[in-house]
């Protein structure tokens, strides 16, 4: 729960920059006091959080002058586009009771129960993440808790459904204003799933795609996630075998965060897959949850020639870029399979190493050009940086064209965080590869989703990482 309960001034100051309105910090015993009771609190202040609140020292400091008093009419949020703008919009509220009458979901509903919309009169395809997104609303159940399937969540939207009738307190956590809504509705938007059309004859597809904790049922098991039951993995596998064949069943399929060359095998022998003669690739790597980068490679399309694990100097990486060598038709192509290192501990923080290990990937591209100048390299993965980031332009500056180069701005996003579309996928070629590149797309099947329900087997929200696909001229 809350762990507390929310107070507003019933005699506000004239300065409009300022609140009037105060989380009461409790923890699990809150006082008897009810909605529309006029309090008077005493305690210190505190910020769990980063939430400003005042905490009493028992319930004795929370008296109850009266009840059944009106509630304070909230204030309609309209903040503006620019971020520090808005910031300052939202602390003169922090903690008061505010109002949106209507809104388009821009971030679906999170594991946290955080969705993020705007206005109709903002609303766009996506916030992308290098615009300014001042306006963006967010949603939040109030609580600590983590969901795992949609049936669990307090409510549930998807990008481009509608919000409406929301109204409640404005809290202030983990560097984030958000509504704690005391009303909302969610009206669904009717969604279709997208596919990509296979590549066509004299042409071969490449696939990078994140599958998000793909774990099998046996032990040992890492602590987190918890250990997935038969059914949960039966429908994990019906899902990522939905998405490939969803993708057009590409040559290469490079995925990232596999337990083991068990769960590769497993995808492959779904029934959607059969006739694709899929054939799984993966060498173990040090990471300490035990997640690995492989493939699957199409029999009838490609021939393996040797696979390669790449161990950086130092330590560099636990999830060593992997290396595919195959022959398609008369031309050799080689993929190297990459899952940098997360954001997790900041961007700025993480980022020398992931620009290292962008470093690396240079060098194993470099020694191939070495024998042969004009080889068809791919570098991909889940490069845990963004578009515009230092990892990719150490990419770009050894002659790697980016794939998203012949894309529309509006579609290069394959990862939605708090509402913002970013990219954190990428599929990098060299020269001779890239003219040769037919189209490239993104397959939405995740990113705009919220958690899936628990029998569906179709592509929706296996993962929160989008796929992306290459199509190239060669076969």
């Amino acid at each position: 729960g809350l762990g507390g309960f929310w107070i507003q001034s019933t005699t506000p100051d004239e300065s409009a920059s300022t609140s009037e309105g105060l989380f009461i910090l409790t923890g699990e015993e809150i006082p008897p006091v009810q909605s529309g009771d006029l309090v008077q609190v005493t305690g210190k202040v505190r910020e769990p959080s980063q939430q400003t609140a005042l905490q009493p020292a028992t319930s004795a400091d929370v008296v109850v002058l009266s009840s059944g008093n009106a509630l304070p009419a909230p204030i309609p949020l309209n903040p503006p586009e620019s971020e520090s703008e808005a910031a300052a919009y939202y602390e003169a509220l922090e903690g008061m009771l505010v109002s949106v009458d209507e809104g388009v979901v821009e971030g679906p509903t999170s594991k946290y129960g955080e969705t993020v919309f705007v206005l109709p009169e903002h609303a766009q395809t996506h916030l992308l993440r290098w615009h300014e997104n001042g306006f963006a609303i967010m949603v939040d159940d109030g609580s600590s808790a983590s969901y795992a399937t949609l049936n669990e969540l307090p409510y549930a939207a998807n990008a481009g459904d509608t919000i409406r009738n929301v109204s409640g307190p404005l809290a202030y956590t983990y560097g984030r204003y958000k509504i704690e809504p005391l009303t909302m509705e969610v009206v669904p938007t009717e969604h279709t799933l997208p596919t990509i059309a296979p590549a066509a004859e004299g042409q071969f597809s490449i696939m990078t795609w994140n599958a998000e904790n793909f774990f099998d049922t046996r032990v040992p098991h890492p602590s987190n996630p918890p250990l997935p039951t038969r059914s949960e993995y039966q429908r994990d596998l019906a899902k990522a075998a939905a998405t490939i064949q969803a993708a057009g069943a590409p040559t290469i399929v490079a995925l990232q965060e596999i337990e083991n060359i068990g769960v590769l095998e497993d995808i492959a022998a779904q029934d959607a897959l059969a006739g694709y003669d899929y054939q799984a690739v993966l060498i173990e790597g040090h990471d300490s949850r035990g997640i690995d980068v492989g493939y699957l490679v199409r029999g009838d399309q490609a021939e393996i020639l040797d696979v390669q694990q790449f161990d950086a100097p130092e330590g560099l990486t636990s999830r060593p870029p992997l290396m595919l060598h195959v022959r398609i038709g008369s031309r050799e192509v080689y993929v190297i399979n990459n899952h940098f290192t997360s954001m997790a501990g900041g961007v700025e923080a993480t980022e020398p190493r992931r620009n290292a290990q962008a470093a690396w990937n240079v060098k194993l591209v470099q020694d191939i050009q070495a024998q042969n100048p004009d080889a068809w390299i791919v570098v991909l993965g889940d490069l845990n940086s963004f578009y515009d980031s230092l990892p990719l332009d150490t990419l770009r500056a050894a002659g790697l064209r980016h794939v998203f180069e012949s894309l529309p701005e509006a579609e290069r996003y394959t990862y939605i965080y708090q509402g913002e579309a970013q990219t954190l996928d990428h599929i990098l070629v060299t020269e001779p590869m890239w003219n040769a590149l037919a189209r490239v797309e993104v397959l939405h099947v995740n990113a705009d989703f919220t958690l899936p329900d628990e029998n569906d087997t179709s592509p929706r929200r296996k993962s929160d990482h989008d796929p992306v696909v290459a199509v190239f001229e060669g076969r």
